[in-house]
């Protein structure tokens, strides 16, 4: 904890000897930096030298810096450029909150997200910047607002949805250790991150004398800047300093009169009574007409929000309708256009307002119409050697009750035990006995090296974190969360736990909790589908419906995009999917049949 009203939580790659990056924190100040070279003859802790050199630098012009505001904590981050060689590429974005105002730099590349009132917003980035270039932006932190800190290959690495997801669902801790596997998996070196909560501290006690309340002494030591109100929205880059509002300004006098006892007036002639009372009326209408005016300017704040993306939509939209009978191809770019575009404005809207309201029915509309446009064909499966896919190969080979794969090795389940078999050799290695763990399999699934089986009779999810010497049995689900498996017949894994059922419904889970998630935009419903399968390194989830003779592919949100018709798929017992290559490979009777995606 810096301050007691921050906490943070790293995340930095591992190092190598033309990559490097740290997190850096002290008191209120905080930066992630990597920097990258192309092969040279230098030494091996050359990066990391050159590194902390030039955090230390920013470290001594910072804590020697009189008064910190947006200009003179520029002026520390642009001494440390004196710190790095011409042959080095940098990512380096800089932090400092002082009072409850933020600000931001970035010198050559980077991020710096915000996560409030459970949206996520990008605050400020830089892409393709030199080095000698200086981004920066200021404004006010509000209660419980999360920073993100990314270097440009960690923001690469980890998207903007999956970030809101671990933040949202747990601590900044907690976030930061299940995010540090996804970013080492890439074997990265420049992506590092750094999550700040900020918490307003809490209000210092009056003294007991009444000649001068203590707030008012604390405000006294604070630049003017800094005595105001947080704001409600995001800030942005053109802002040099954070401004007062005029509201604020108004009422923050009157409030002091709180502090002190007012006489009675009961003393005064009624002429002078009656003075008083005019002069009291007029105040209230003033602050009154004000009131009303900041309304007014937050009704049309709204609506310019929702002009700014709605009209734009609705062209896009009734643009891919006049094309889906000549080209469904470009209907479908016009369809995702306007998407992106009600997609990227929502969240500003108010939460149950009549704008909202009409973006969501616009929303849903674009769904339907991709549905009618995504790519739906009869396809060609080709039979392929058996070698061509190891996963299924081995299943001609095994009699287990379930199976999954992880590029390199294949994981079996059956009554007796969990075993693997690598890729290449034909003799499996038992990895957990079943001592009545298990008696009835609804699917299996692998995410980063832990194997996880579900238990239709109990309702669970058995998870088998490898330790590196053997495997240790635990329960997904806490004792509070009881869900109905049983018509499961598949789960798969990415980030979140999908579970399909026999009925062609997809359960998403995150951290044990269920979410918000359904299958939208299909011609006709699922039948007797087996298998669902999914990635974190892939943009779809895919689903074998059999009972319609088909490979059904979705996007991450749930939304059809596209499946492909072929004969093979009928009686197939597995499938395996290779998006990088284009290819599906489905096991039926004993062969391995090609489907090429588009």
């Amino acid at each position: 904890m810096a301050e007691s009203n921050l906490n943070f939580a790293k995340i930095v790659a591992n190092p190598t000897q033309y990559g490097w990056s740290q997190a850096y924190s002290a008191g209120k100040l905080f930066a992630v930096i990597s920097l990258e070279k192309e092969p040279e003859v230098e030494e091996k802790d050359y990066l990391n030298v050159v590194g902390k050199e030039i955090l230390n630098t920013l470290e001594q012009e910072y804590f020697t810096l009189e008064t910190k505001d947006l200009e003179s904590i520029k002026q520390a981050v642009l001494t440390t450029l004196g710190k790095v060689p011409q042959n080095v590429s940098l990512s380096f974005v800089v932090g400092s909150i002082v009072g409850n105002v933020l600000y931001l730099y970035i010198l050559g590349n980077g991020k710096a997200d915000i996560k409030r009132a459970g949206t996520l917003g990008t605050l400020l980035e830089a892409t393709n910047q030199p080095n000698d270039l200086l981004k920066e932006a200021s404004g006010f932190l509000q209660e419980g607002d999360v920073l993100v800190l990314q270097t440009r290959k960690f923001s690469d690495v980890i998207s903007d949805s999956t970030l809101l997801e671990f933040l949202e669902n747990s601590t900044i801790t907690d976030a930061s250790e299940n995010l540090a596997p996804l970013v080492h998996e890439k074997e990265n070196p420049t992506a590092s991150a750094i999550i700040v909560n900020y918490k307003e501290p809490a209000p210092a006690e009056a003294f007991a004398t009444e000649e001068k309340p203590q707030e008012e002494k604390v405000q006294e030591s604070m630049p003017e800047d800094q005595q105001t109100e947080s704001r409600t929205e995001y800030f942005s880059e053109s802002e040099t300093q954070p401004k007062t509002g005029l509201l604020t300004k108004i009422l923050a006098p009157l409030s002091l009169f709180k502090r002190f006892k007012i006489p009675s007036f009961s003393g005064l002639s009624q002429p002078r009574k009656l003075i008083l009372f005019i002069v009291v009326v007029i105040v209230f209408l003033f602050v009154g007409s004000i009131f009303f005016a900041l309304q007014k300017q937050g009704v049309e704040k709204v609506q310019s929000q929702f002009n700014s993306i709605y009209p734009a939509a609705l062209k896009k939209y009734e643009e891919g309708q006049g094309l889906m009978d000549l080209n469904q191809t470009l209907a479908k770019d016009s369809f995702n256009q306007a998407k992106t575009i009600l997609d990227s404005g929502k969240d500003t809207l108010p939460k149950g307002s009549e704008e909202e309201k009409k973006v969501n029915d616009l929303l849903t509309k674009i769904d339907e119409a991709l549905g009618s446009s995504a790519i739906s064909e009869a396809v060609n499966a080709k039979e392929v050697d058996l070698s061509q896919s190891p996963y299924l190969s081995t299943q001609t080979k095994e009699n287990a009750l379930d199976a999954t794969y992880d590029g390199k090795n294949t994981y079996l389940v059956d009554a007796s035990k969990l075993s693997s078999i690598a890729n290449g050799q034909t003799s499996s290695k038992t990895l957990f006995e079943n001592d009545n763990d298990w008696k009835t399999i609804g699917g299996m699934a692998v995410y980063n090296t832990n194997l996880y089986v579900l238990e239709k009779d109990e309702n669970q999810i058995l998870k088998f974190v490898n330790t590196g010497s053997q495997y240790q049995k635990s329960n997904y689900f806490p004792a509070s969360v009881t869900p109905d498996f049983g018509n499961a017949v598949s789960v798969a894994i990415d980030n979140n736990v999908y579970v399909l059922f026999n009925d062609g419904n997809v359960v998403k889970y995150f951290k044990g909790q269920a979410q918000d998630f359904s299958l939208k935009g299909l011609d006709k419903p699922l039948a007797n589908p087996t298998k669902i399968y999914a990635n974190p390194d892939f943009d779809n989830i895919y689903i074998l419906d059999k009972g319609n003779s088909r490979v059904v592919v979705f996007d991450k949100t749930g939304s059809f995009k596209a499946q492909y018709l072929s004969g093979v798929v009928k009686n197939a017992k597995d499938f395996e999917v290779l998006e990088t290559d284009k290819k599906i490979f489905v096991l039926n009777n004993g062969k391995i049949y090609q489907i090429d995606l588009k």
